[in-house]
């Protein structure tokens, strides 16, 4: 529950999509955070293991 002192922020999503015609998978996530924002892409922060579980599928 939100405290009454407690402002909403809204935030934009600025990330395009990555696809081409050879595209196969789709990868849905949530909202980035605010490390990836600042870095303008997806997954951005260092303790995401996202990459990582990625790189050792494939």
């Amino acid at each position: 529950m939100r405290q009454q002192n407690q402002k909403l922020t809204h935030v934009k999503h600025e990330f395009d999509p990555i696809f081409d015609e050879n595209s196969e998978i789709l990868i849905l996530g949530t909202l980035p955070s605010v490390k990836s924002r600042e870095q303008n892409f997806y997954y951005g922060h260092p303790q995401n293991r996202f990459w990582k579980v990625i790189a050792a599928l494939f």
